[in-house]
Parts: structure tokens; C-alpha cells; sequence
């Protein structure tokens, strides 16, 4: 972890990294002090760093406030996907009109690390790499309130890939894909940029929405095959502590 990152980032990329190697599963709580032992920080920097993922709608809290992984239903991964369509599309529109020429350059140099991280199956940075992605482009659109929702049905649908992508959950019959120019995602995210470099408003939304509207394609059935019902919890050591196993991708 970067040494210019403070306690409570440091909390939150590892409580993230926590739900991407599936050391919970939907539905369970997340507990202050067994963080804290897990990451190695105190409670303070835990529980800022949880009040965050919960105000991006990462976590929820429950009944008796504690925290918890959201249960995941396919009618609140449509919403959350309709959401994402709905926003991202008109995000991506108002970036093409705002683009300066050092956004063109922070926009190819996220796709750029994004290929490499594809290729050397580097999750934890992929994953950091997509976010910047579809974050910056939210950002391009200069509306606060654009900004503010796409950050919170960004993290919620997160959820979904988490789980269900098979980059990030692959099925034991299947062979992963390493080669990003066979990538779906790294496809369509290039086709997004690429619109929005050449100030196309309309070929940048076009982009962004087919975009989001494949991945939910994409996901939907996984999530009814191995939905939480089913299972979707592997057993993994605890990656900080080691104990258990290593956990892997």
C-alpha cells in the first residue's frame, strides 16, 4: 500500500479488496475490531472508512446499525443497471463537450494500465483502473449531481462483478481470458474514449450505454445460475493475515 495513503484509505482500498476475494459473501456483516485486527489500523480510520463505502452504497447498515455486504436480487441489479445506463450515457455525452486535451491524456493512459492489468491478471488493479474509467468520465461531465449518483450505483452494481464476472469469479470449465484485445470490457471502454476524444457527444453515449447494457446481459444469467442461493462464497485464507490460504483469481 502506498505510504502516502492516510489510515483510512488505506481502510478502505483493504476492506474492498476483502469483497473482492470473496472473504464475504452477501449478506454478512462487516465487524469493526475484526477489520481492524485484519488490516492492522485502529477502529477510528475502520469506521470512517466504512461510512464511506455505505454513503457510495458498497454497504448498507442494518436494523441494529451494524454493517453489512447488501443481499444481491436480480430486480435490484436491473434498477441499479437501468441506473448506471440512465447516467453514465448522458456522463459520457456531457464529457465529449468538456474534454480538455489533459483529460485525453489521463483518459488513454487509464486504458493503457487497464490492458496491462487485463493481461497479467492483476485484479486489485484492474479493478482500481475501471473505476478511474468510468469515474473520470463522470467527473468530465462537470455536474455535481451527475457525479454524485453515478459514484453510488457505480459501487453498488460493483457488487454484481464482484461476484459474478468471470474475471473475478471464473467457473473451473472455463478458460480465462488474458488477452485484452479479446476483452469485451477493454473493447467498449476503448470505443467510449475514443468518442470521447473526438468530441462525438452522441458516440460517446451510444458507447457508454451498449456498454453497460452488455455487461448486464452478460452478468444476469451468471447471477441466476450462481446466485447467493447457490453459493458464491469460496474458501480463502485471509489475505492480510494469511491464515486459512492464500486467496486467489
Amino acid at each position: 500500500m502506498n505510504s502516502k495513503f492516510s489510515a483510512e484509505e488505506m481502510a478502505y482500498y483493504k476492506i474492498i479488496d476483502l469483497l473482492l476475494s470473496k472473504n464475504y459473501a452477501p449478506g454478512d456483516r462487516l465487524v469493526e475490531t475484526e477489520l481492524a485486527e485484519m488490516i492492522g489500523v485502529s477502529r477510528t480510520p475502520i469506521r470512517n472508512a466504512l461510512r464511506k463505502l455505505i454513503a457510495e452504497g458498497l454497504l448498507v447498515t442494518g436494523k441494529n446499525k451494524g454493517c453489512y455486504i447488501p443481499h444481491l436480487n436480480a430486480k435490484d441489479m436491473k434498477e441499479v443497471f437501468d441506473a448506471r445506463i440512465f447516467l453514465e450515457g448522458k456522463a459520457a455525452f456531457e464529457a465529449a463537450y468538456h474534454r480538455t486535451q489533459k483529460d485525453i491524456e489521463n483518459l488513454s493512459r487509464i486504458i493503457e494500465e487497464e490492458k496491462e492489468y487485463y493481461r497479467t491478471g492483476d485484479v486489485a488493479n484492474y479493478t482500481e483502473a475501471n473505476k478511474n474509467l468510468h469515474l473520470t468520465i463522470s467527473a468530465l461531465a462537470r455536474n455535481a449531481y451527475i457525479d454524485k449518483f453515478v459514484r453510488q450505483t457505480f459501487w453498488r452494481s460493483e457488487l454484481y462483478i464482484f461476484y459474478f464476472d468471470r474475471f473475478y469469479a471464473p467457473d473451473l470449465s472455463e478458460i480465462i481470458l488474458r488477452d485484452p484485445h479479446k476483452s469485451k470490457s477493454c473493447i467498449e471502454h476503448e470505443k467510449i474514449v475514443k468518442a470521447i476524444i473526438e468530441q462525438d457527444p452522441s458516440g460517446a453515449e451510444i458507447a457508454m450505454k451498449a456498454h453497460l447494457k452488455s455487461t448486464y446481459e452478460y452478468l444476469s444469467p451468471r447471477f441466476l445460475l450462481h446466485g447467493p442461493s447457490k453459493g458464491v462464497q469460496p474458501e480463502h485464507k485471509n489475505i492480510y493475515t494469511g491464515k486459512e490460504g492464500d486467496a486467489s483469481f
